[in-house]
């Protein structure tokens, strides 16, 4: 059974959200809190597997109460509650660990559907992180060289762009290259921030040039195979969610590899309810791509 605490300083949204946990046998509540300092503290305390918690709330922000949390390695998934529809706002919540929201004022539809989905999450996330255990064990039994597990590091990036749907795109290849020359690369990883596009792409590719007018040119042209390969991958998994919003590979990677709130404006492109999709940020892609090759070196 999977453990909630409640934050509101709401005592009547509270005391719903408590109800229909209980009434629909979502869960158990192990508290519930009216402000985020004592949320936080509750949490901290329990390490609930779900966090039902107000954006804005008394002493202590629930933003402010996420990246406290997850910056302690608490595990627990956040919901966030919130009457508020900005951009900024929700992508701020993103960034700082909101796997999912409740609009208010509450459906109970509404609730009892996300929680669910963040119920199949849980699950998701957990056969993920036997997967990773494995891996562990793997490299614990194995003595082979730097190249066998570079390679091993290649064979990862490629099932997650076959995954995303990518695998036979030029970019792809190009993705591949790069990752493996970041990786080995340390200072030049932790540079990635700072470093331009056009930068990264002339460091990784120089060696294949003779002349600094074709590398120039050889720099645009992987950016754009790059470009086509991400906005491939977006719509590829925009179009998941679309025909089932609880499909494994769409939970997994709509939140990791991508802003969510960028998917989710992909998804209402494709529906037409947009006349904009979401936004491609390739940089932020290769990022969070060797975040998941870190994470399957370093499970624990």
């Amino acid at each position: 059974m999977h453990s909630f605490i409640v934050v509101d300083d709401d005592r009547s949204v509270r005391s719903v959200l408590t109800r229909i946990i209980e009434q629909y046998d979502l869960g158990e509540v192990l508290g519930e809190a009216e402000n985020g300092v004592r949320g936080e503290e509750l949490v901290v305390s329990h390490r609930p597997d779900i966090v039902i918690i107000d954006l804005l709330l008394p002493m202590k922000d629930g933003i402010a109460v996420v990246k406290k949390t997850k910056s302690l390695d608490i595990k627990s998934v956040f919901i966030m509650l919130s009457q508020v529809s900005s951009k900024d706002i929700i992508g701020k919540a993103y960034e700082n660990g909101i796997e999912f929201f409740i609009n208010k004022p509450i459906n109970v539809i509404e609730v009892v559907n996300v929680i669910k989905k963040v119920k199949e999450y849980l699950t998701l996330r957990r056969t993920f992180q036997t997967i990773e255990s494995a891996a562990l064990q793997l490299k614990k039994d194995d003595t082979a060289s730097e190249y066998t597990i570079m390679d091993k590091n290649k064979k990862f990036i490629n099932q997650i762009l076959s995954d995303i749907g990518i695998i036979g795109e030029l970019g792809s290849k190009d993705i591949v290259k790069i990752c493996s020359v970041l990786i080995k690369d340390k200072a030049l990883n932790y540079a990635l921030e700072e470093m331009q596009l056009p930068d990264l792409f002339r460091l990784v590719h120089e060696s294949h040039s003779s002349s600094s007018e074709n590398l120039s040119i050889e720099s645009k042209t992987v950016e754009m195979r790059i470009r086509r390969a991400v906005g491939k991958a977006m719509k590829n998994i925009a179009t998941l969610g679309i025909e089932d919003f609880a499909n494994e590979k769409f939970m997994l990677y709509s939140s990791s590899l991508f802003d969510y709130i960028e998917i989710k404006s992909e998804m209402d492109y494709i529906r037409g309810k947009s006349k904009t999709g979401g936004k491609i940020n390739v940089k932020t892609f290769i990022r969070r791509l060797l975040m998941m090759i870190e994470e399957y070196e370093n499970p624990f």
